[in-house]
């Protein structure tokens, strides 16, 4: 029995010795396919625990809530953390909201002003800040501010707001718990005017929204607040972003795992083809055809297993990589990734598809007559593909040209199987390129999207009036490079029948340029009595376009909507709607910020600035981007997988050349024996797969878009949001022209190295047996 074993071994060495390039494109390829499940093996896993884990290890807050500081005393405040349900508690933090906060040089910290709390240091028994630069503030006149640096807002800057002791940057921080955007020593928030009561809780139940809502409630006990926070909200949110990356990564998993397939059974088919005199010879020594199966099966095994435990290792890095990304995204302080466990399970897979797909042709070897196989290794033969070569001869193509079609005539398997992954490779290319163009898409579509600039102005102050809003439109409209404003702001109002609070996004001015192309149903409001909610909110509660609602707001007399449209949001909870549908509710006319379009050729930057000194002291305004930071990490791995598949792709087609290189070597020997140029080598075995990649093109582009459509459609359903058309319809004909050409360049490049390696053998050593 070892004898037997000893044998197989060395012959499947021996004959990956001689197999140098199909043996490394195996490798190569497994690796990929095997990075590739172990991402998406380690996304799920990070989906379900890494939020959770990372909350506990920062003991981050359940629930946030700020007290009126002149309604409640600090007494009545810490009383809450005995409260029942609350399993622990911190607070309270005297806090103040520094109004007009800006840098040195005018930058605003934030529009709706910078909440600053007062704490002595960043641990204690909930939300363990996490110093990411610099230190924590041990002196009057320090700040630590929340999140990292950017722009002006680095260590060392001055923040500065009016009437209040400027502060310097310190250090930075993050925090899983909202509440504050800035910490400085409870010494210093008396000289800025504070105005609540930081607590901060943990609670025995808060599982969901809603049991975090009846803790809270229990333990503020009625005390009046200035609002609160839940962290529901950010793991939903946290959630979603994986829901978004799972289907996309499955697809592209699943893309690199068939073209994987396509691969080792080409190669292998390959070696039993070429080989047909080791085989003969093989069993003229006395292995058995179960050997003689072993032998191929282990030819691809040996690399497919190196391939594995790099692809494995590739994957693990590349998912915990990403969930730290994610992670850090949204302040977490630590990261999980995928399980060794789970990486074990994918290698296994990725390993028993490699057994499979090599088997096929294994078996086909082991069956061969000794007699059968020693004599097909002999002899030249005939068949389709010189007689499609000597039709295409004698056509107007050039004869290289003319050679080289006719060559994947000669093994139609080989060709399908090369054909499948070069269609797999423009797939992949195509469904890329289209979510490139939906997720740009997405980070355009709110109104915050379509904003050139942002203008904000201050409440009214002593001495000091300040603008109203039709005083900022007269200004806005005077100055020079104003296309659209309008202003906006949220109002929190209650349907009756639905439990939960609603935020009604509300607008006024030319807001119609600044609605985006997300909807989903229906159209966009355009007036008073009519409300487009999101799609998620019709969903969960089972309403349709022409539906009415009743909305009920502090401030404003109930009123009747019509349901005209839904957009695309993952907000359950968001209706938009006209200003005019809710008269006098939610926040002051003098303190709704105001967005701007510029016309075209207009710079932001410069009319920013001309805005803010055409009203000095009344407004601030500054240049508004979309946040893509997200978007960034979304696109490259689409670039990445695309990158994977083509290059699996593009081995395949090397492969086929190589191989059709080894087999017709005699022929190409005879061919540069008359006089073939090096050069017209490589056109003929060029031409050969350039055939392919052409049909390839023409059948992996619809591919790619219905593996788009279907991609996307399948993200709207996981996250309830539903996916705007515009989302989906992606592809322009500009967009689909070059993608076609794709085939053409993966199958060119994949043929050119082993084309250049058959035009350089000599002819002598190639006929010296003849």
């Amino acid at each position: 029995m070892d004898r037997s074993l000893s044998a197989v071994r060395a012959a499947s060495r021996a004959g990956v010795r001689r197999r140098i390039t199909q043996t490394a494109g195996i490798g190569v390829v497994v690796a990929l396919s095997t990075a590739t499940l172990v991402f998406g093996f380690g996304l799920l896993a990070a989906s379900n625990s890494l939020f959770d884990d990372a909350f506990q290890q920062a003991r981050g807050a359940h629930a946030t809530a700020t007290f009126d500081i002149a309604r409640v005393t600090a007494h009545q405040a810490a009383a809450t953390a005995r409260a029942n349900g609350v399993t622990a508690a911190t607070g309270p933090f005297r806090t103040a909201t520094l109004r007009q906060a800006r840098s040195a040089d005018g930058m605003p910290v934030r529009h709706d002003g910078l909440v600053v709390a007062g704490r002595a240091d960043p641990g204690g028994p909930v939300d363990r800040l996490t110093v990411t630069s610099g230190r924590w503030a041990r002196a009057p006149g320090e700040i630590v501010l929340r999140g990292g640096a950017a722009g002006p807002f680095r260590l060392g800057a001055t923040v500065t707001a009016p009437g209040l002791p400027s502060l310097t940057v310190v250090g930075f921080a993050t925090s899983v718990t909202g509440g504050a955007d800035g910490w400085v020593t409870p010494g210093q928030i008396g000289a800025l005017k504070p105005d609540g009561l930081l607590m901060l809780y943990r609670f025995a139940h808060a599982a969901d929204s809603p049991q975090v809502q009846r803790s809270l409630a229990t333990a503020t006990g009625g005390l009046p607040t200035l609002g609160n926070e839940s962290y529901v909200t950010a793991r939903q949110s946290f959630q979603e972003k994986f829901k978004q990356l799972i289907p996309f990564v499955t697809v592209f998993g699943l893309l690199a795992m068939t073209v994987s397939v396509f691969i080792i059974g080409n190669v292998v088919g390959g070696a039993v083809v070429s080989g047909y005199r080791n085989i003969g010879v093989m069993k003229a020594l006395g292995y058995t055809p179960a050997q003689v199966t072993a032998v191929y099966v282990l030819m691809a095994a040996f690399p497919a297993l190196l391939g594995c435990a790099a692809g494995m290792l590739a994957g693990h890095l590349l998912a915990t990589g990403t969930a730290e990304n994610l992670a850090r995204s949204f302040e977490l302080p630590s990261a999980g990734g995928s399980l060794l466990l789970l990486d074990a399970a994918a290698g296994v897979c990725v390993m028993t598809v490699v057994v499979l797909a090599a088997l096929v042709p294994a078996l086909r070897a082991g069956r061969l007559p000794a007699v059968q196989a020693i004599s097909a290794g002999i002899v030249s033969r005939g068949g389709r593909g010189r007689r499609a070569q000597r039709w295409l001869v004698r056509t107007r193509l050039p004869v290289p040209v003319g050679l080289g079609l006719g060559l994947p005539v000669a093994r139609p398997a080989r060709t399908a199987l090369t054909l499948a992954g070069l269609c797999l490779g423009v797939t992949a290319v195509t469904m890329g390129f289209g979510l490139h163009q939906t997720v740009s898409k997405i980070a355009t579509a709110d109104p915050e999207g379509r904003t050139s600039v942002s203008v904000g102005v201050p409440p009214p102050d002593r001495g000091r009036t300040g603008l109203s809003e039709q005083g900022v439109f007269a200004l806005l409209r005077s100055q020079p490079g104003t296309a659209h404003a309008m202003s906006h702001g949220p109002v929190s109002v209650r349907i009756p029948g639905i439990p939960s609070t609603v935020t009604a996004e509300t607008y006024s001015g030319d807001y119609r340029p600044f609605l985006g192309d997300n909807l989903i149903r229906g159209r966009w409001f355009a007036g008073r009595g009519e409300v487009v909610p999101t799609e998620g909110f019709l969903r969960l509660h089972d309403l349709d376009v022409g539906d009415t609602l009743t909305l009920r707001a502090d401030g404003a007399p109930d009123a009747t909507v019509r349901i005209v449209g839904s957009f695309a949001h993952a907000d359950t909870d968001r209706l938009m709607l006209d200003a005019a549908s809710l008269p006098g509710a939610g926040v002051g006319p003098r303190n709704r910020p105001v967005s701007v379009i510029v016309t075209p050729g207009t710079d932001p930057a410069d009319y920013a600035a001309r805005l803010t000194r055409a009203a000095p002291g009344e407004l601030f305004a500054e240049v508004t981007e979309p946040d893509l930071a997200g978007n960034a990490v979304f696109n490259g791995l689409f670039l990445l997988f695309s990158l994977i598949i083509c290059a699996a792709a593009g081995l395949g087609v090397l492969n086929s050349v190589v191989l059709g290189a080894r087999e017709r070597s005699r022929d190409l020997g005879v061919l540069k024996a008359i006089g073939t140029a090096p050069r017209q080598v490589v056109l003929m075995m060029v031409a050969s797969m350039a055939a392919l990649g052409v049909v390839g093109g023409a059948v992996g582009v619809p591919l790619g878009v219905l593996a788009h459509h279907g991609v996307v459609e399948l993200t709207g359903d996981l996250l309830g949001s539903g996916m705007a058309a515009s989302w989906i319809h992606v592809y322009t004909w500009s967009l689909l022209a070059p993608l076609g050409c794709a085939g053409l360049v993966i199958a060119v490049l994949g043929a050119w190295p082993p084309a250049g390696w058959a035009a350089a053998t000599r002819t002598a050593s190639v006929l010296r047996s003849e």
